[in-house]
């Protein structure tokens, strides 16, 4: 007997203009738990009608959300065996875009630069209607250089080498007590600081899950990475004077790996005077 997932993609895949189907996320990394559901990515080169994505979904989900839009076009419910189902509706020229992003014309993004190539690679394919997905990855294998660079160079000004850097704005939100920017101004730097990371050791980034477990499989790091992002995470917690230590070293460490990394990067001076 197929399972919901298997009928699902059979279905979708009579459909014209269904590229692609590929399975992706943790259950495709091989990392879920049970608490992980299950992302479907169906790559076309139109738009399925929403009636047809209804009336094939509708007998295999007890709850079905249809056409949220939040961030990419996708359905999402609870399939009647209990499990959370996503499915994320691609055009196919998706997967030429992001290649070319990567590796031909590669470009940064502040924080998570490398998420939908690492989609790319780690998805499992389901249903191949010829589409280029399995050239390009035999084409483009390993880390581009100047990707990792571009991400170095652009994440590492805004994380504290400006002064519109988000280390002298965490500061500040300390200083002030302001509780949700102190969180707001965390958030950012921590994406930030994971894009250096994950660029500097030559790996796609998977996303915000279980970054401080990646952060063990990780050669290269600024000193005392793990232990300080530890102490990061509390810096509510801290009085103000030992929480500005700690981002100010934390920033400084993180200018001085780049530095190792990346040639004529330059640390700013403002360090010597800001307040």
């Amino acid at each position: 007997m197929k399972t919901h997932l298997e009928s699902i993609t059979e279905e979708l895949s009579k459909i014209r203009g269904v590229r692609l189907i590929m399975l992706g996320g943790s259950r495709a990394t091989g990392k879920m738990d049970n608490k992980s559901d299950i992302d479907l990515y169906v790559y076309t080169d139109e738009p399925i009608p929403l009636s047809l994505r209804e009336e094939i979904l509708a007998k295999h989900f007890d709850y079905l959300e249809l056409a949220n839009s939040f961030w990419e076009e996708e359905d999402d419910g609870v399939l009647t065996d209990g499990i959370e189902l996503e499915i994320i509706y691609r055009k196919t020229s998706f997967i030429d875009e992001v290649y070319e992003a990567s590796y031909v014309h590669p470009r940064a993004n502040f924080g998570y630069s490398t998420c939908m190539i690492h989609n790319l690679q780690t998805s499992l394919i389901f249903y191949d209607d010829a589409t280029s997905i399995q050239g390009l990855r035999m084409k483009y294998k390993g880390y581009p250089e100047a990707l990792r660079e571009a991400i170095l160079r652009k994440n590492g000004l805004l994380i504290s080498n400006r002064m519109p850097s988000l280390s002298f704005q965490l500061i500040k939100a300390i200083r002030r007590g302001d509780l949700v920017s102190i969180q707001h101004r965390t958030t950012e730097y921590l994406a930030m600081y994971f894009d250096v990371l994950f660029a500097a050791n030559r790996r796609f980034h998977p996303g915000e899950k279980r970054l401080l477990e990646a952060m063990d499989t990780f050669e290269s790091m600024p000193t005392n990475a793990k232990q300080d992002i530890g102490r990061l995470l509390k810096v509510n917690t801290m009085p103000v004077d030992e929480a500005v230590s700690l981002v100010d070293v934390i920033s400084k460490e993180m200018n001085a790996f780049i530095a190792r990394e990346v040639r004529d990067f330059v640390v700013c001076d403002y360090f010597k005077h800001k307040a």
